[in-house]
């Protein structure tokens, strides 16, 4: 009985299979072909996918297209994807003249639009002006705006051990939402570098400014900063300042506030590490960020770096 039952199945299931083999139809679908004529309408590579603003400035930005020529007019519909809470105000379409290979439409920023968060938005040039085969094709733009109002502090010191020989005098400001976040100009000039000797090893990546969090008595950084500093000269081979944990290191908790007797901050004592993606780094180095009114130079008995 047992082996009757094993029988049965194993011909239902035949059956089945062939059965469902014998509905499918094997169907063709045709790629869509593109005009000699096509225009080859895209999004510009080098545009900047992320922007800040503060709220008090006239708040708009420019994206750079591209065609393949140069002749007639053309205007080429643009459709909103995503507009968050409709903080957005983008032009309907992208309009190149006569003898122009490339243009910029602009998109504004509403009055409405949330101060402190990250607004994405996303558009899409019609595909009937695009080439879908073209390597070079960015036919959809995501980016994203943040409308933050940063307080000025004031210019302070700044002093990083594995990279300075003299103190960098850089502008410190704070969030005005988030009061425990600060941020900086970017210290890593290609002079103050020169003055320490790494002649042939600049060239690195940068960034404009560099954040850092206060938790409690413990200060943080977003992965890492750029130092402009390349390992050996080698491209690709950038040294980061990593926040330890970042990386899977321990030391992250040697990063600290140093305040008065008042809890006036009077200093940032960072223990980043300096380190190479997939060749390894230099260990943890002190660095200094002083606050307005401590004179770090003075304390740490350096110059401060002159251009």
């Amino acid at each position: 009985m047992k082996k009757n039952k094993i029988l049965i199945t194993l011909l239902a299931l035949i059956t089945f299979t062939f059965g469902a083999c014998s509905d499918y139809e094997d169907t063709e679908e045709v790629s869509p072909s593109v005009s000699k004529d096509n225009p080859e309408v895209r999004f510009d590579f080098d545009n900047p996918t992320t922007f800040e603003f503060d709220p008090a400035s006239n708040i708009e930005f420019s994206l750079s297209v591209i065609r393949n020529n140069e002749s007639g007019k053309l205007e080429v519909p643009l459709y909103v994807l995503q507009n968050t809470e409709n903080s957005f105000v983008f032009p309907e379409s992208i309009v190149f003249e006569d003898g122009e290979d490339t243009t910029s439409i602009t998109i504004g920023i509403s009055d409405s639009a949330p101060i402190g968060e990250v607004l994405p938005f996303q558009i899409e040039i019609d595909e009937s002006f695009i080439n879908p085969y073209l390597e070079t094709t960015y036919s959809i733009f995501e980016g994203e705006v943040a409308i933050i109002k940063w307080n000025q502090l004031g210019t302070v010191h700044f002093y990083d051990s594995f990279s300075f020989y003299s103190i960098a005098e850089v502008d410190l400001e704070q969030r005005d939402d988030m009061p425990e976040v600060y941020r900086i100009n970017s210290p890593y000039t290609e002079g103050i570098l020169l003055e320490a000797e790494w002649e042939g090893w600049i060239g690195g990546p940068t960034q404009d400014k560099i954040v850092f969090t206060v938790d409690g008595d413990n200060v943080t950084w977003e992965g890492f900063w750029y130092t402009n500093l390349l390992y050996q000269g080698v491209s690709g081979q950038s040294i980061k300042a990593y926040l330890p944990s970042a990386i899977g290191k321990e030391g992250d908790e040697q990063s600290v506030v140093v305040k008065d007797d008042d809890e006036n901050i009077l200093y940032f004592e960072l223990y980043p590490s300096f380190y190479i993606d997939g060749l390894g780094g230099f260990g943890l180095n002190p660095v200094f960020l002083g606050f307005p009114g401590y004179d770090l130079s003075s304390v740490l008995e350096l110059p401060v770096y002159e251009d």
